[in-house]
């Protein structure tokens, strides 16, 4: 009696864990698929493996969970900036340089563009969160440009991460546009 039992234990934990492998390994053929197809796919799996939400995303979650990084990325440069532009001791060119990304590129990118995504993208507005993540990228791009050619290593390094982890979410988004 008390082998059969554990018996028909053993069987149903065997199944189990049969069941729980199987839908790990469909979950990693769908990050593998969608990333697959993305101009950033290191990136893009690693990001999207990282989210333990991912284990259990469809597509539509998968494109949030990117969006919800490059938000995390992008208030990550926003702070990093804002410690520049209070450490600029007065100078005057460099507050500006750095208060005009805080408050006008990454300020925006925060406050107006990446919401804007996530809530299009939950619309199923596709073309206009794409058009979000843009502005996101080309706010990058103004912030560089901010530095007349000069701007300094770790900004740039951080505006183009910033920009590469938007332009990913753009590739995941438009596998929905048909």
């Amino acid at each position: 009696m008390i082998y059969n039992k554990m018996n028909n234990f053993m069987k149903f934990f065997a199944m189990f864990l049969f069941i729980q492998t199987q839908i790990a390994l469909s979950q990693q053929n769908l990050i593998q698929q969608l990333c697959q197809k993305n101009r950033y796919e290191p990136l893009c799996v690693s990001t999207l493996n990282l989210d333990p939400r991912s284990k259990t995303s469809d597509l539509q979650g998968l494109a949030s969970i990117s969006i919800d990084a490059t938000t995390k990325k992008t208030n990550e440069t926003l702070t990093y900036l804002a410690n520049c532009l209070d450490r600029t001791g007065g100078d005057r060119a460099a507050f500006e340089e750095y208060g005009t990304c805080v408050d006008q590129d990454y300020g925006a990118s925060i406050d107006r563009y990446l919401p804007g995504a996530l809530a299009n993208l939950k619309a199923k507005k596709y073309s206009a969160a794409i058009a979000n993540l843009q502005d996101v990228m080309d706010a990058t791009g103004d912030c560089e440009n901010q530095f007349a050619g000069s701007c300094p290593l770790p900004v740039s390094q951080r505006n183009k991460a910033v920009h590469d982890i938007a332009d990913m979410t753009t590739d995941i988004i438009k596998t929905f546009v048909k």
